[in-house]
């Protein structure tokens, strides 16, 4: 008979997925340190490649130096859109920690194995998950 009383336990369920349970506390708080650290290091060269770039074009410009200019202002955007692309992915990581899924694979729901978390901390799947994803993408298959 269900007598319609509210518990603690019943408010306190998440309304999403709760981290792998093979990650432990101590776990957590390691990757979130890593990924913390990973997402200073890539704003600071973001904004340290940024400066290059004003530099660059700030610089008196000869002849001679109009196509060195843009060769390395272009290998700078190549640099900053790699970093931008793994900054969202590290940002992305960060809020599934906040949100409780993290360490969750997000095509199978399945545990993303501590191992590869530390190997690479903003994984999205598993890394079977991963290489059949991959292998779908390359042409011919």
């Amino acid at each position: 008979m269900c007598t319609g009383t509210i518990t603690a336990a019943s408010i306190a369920m998440p309304k999403h997925p709760s981290s792998s349970p093979s990650l432990s506390e101590a776990d957590l708080h390691r990757l979130r340190a890593r990924l913390t650290g990973k997402r200073d290091e890539l704003l600071a060269a973001r904004r340290s490649s940024e400066a290059e770039r004003r530099g660059i074009a700030d610089r008196e410009t000869e002849e001679g130096d109009i196509a060195e200019q843009t060769i390395e202002q272009e290998a700078a955007l190549r640099v900053g859109g790699f970093d931008a692309e793994l900054l969202g992915e590290v940002e992305h990581a960060l809020k599934k920690l906040d949100d409780g899924n993290y360490g969750i694979s997000e095509d199978s729901g399945a545990p993303i194995p501590v191992a590869r978390l530390d190997a690479l901390p903003w994984a999205r799947r598993t890394a079977e998950e991963e290489d059949r994803r991959e292998q779908a993408r390359r042409p011919g298959r």
